[in-house]
């Protein structure tokens, strides 16, 4: 009797670690839907730790699996290299609007220098010119 309790109580262990894998992949699966980001097992096995075959042998996660990647078909969807690369590239953008600014107000002093020269040039001329009158 006492083997058999033993017994009945590693299946109910190992039915309720099984059942928090399902949970935790159908949540990643459907999180990763609702964010827009692309589904691939490679990516579900990363986030959750679970092996690649669960996501093939276990039937509801597969079912869902399925149904995620269905919905998906022919939606542009991003990626975190994606989302990183937009991050990164947003930053650059700031970075060059900055320079970008930085030039224009140099480009105005260098222009304002130059009109002060020529002007300072054309007075030096008219000064050699009314001294040889």
């Amino acid at each position: 009797m006492d083997e058999m309790t033993n017994y009945t109580n590693m299946l109910r262990m190992n039915e309720k670690v099984c059942e928090e894998k399902r949970i935790l992949a159908i949540d990643t699966i459907r999180r990763m839907v609702r964010d827009n980001e692309q589904i691939t097992i490679c990516e579900l096995t990363k986030q959750t730790g679970l092996s690649r075959s669960f996501f093939y042998k276990n039937a509801v996660v597969n079912m869902e699996l399925n149904a995620a990647l269905k919905a998906q078909q022919g939606k542009i969807l991003s990626s975190k290299r994606d989302k990183k690369l937009n991050e990164a590239l947003k930053e650059t953008v700031k970075l060059q609007k900055v320079e970008i600014e930085k030039l224009r107000m140099e480009k105005s002093r260098l222009t304002f220098e130059i009109k002060r020269l020529k002007n300072e040039q054309q007075n030096d001329l008219d000064y050699s010119l009314i001294e040889k009158l």
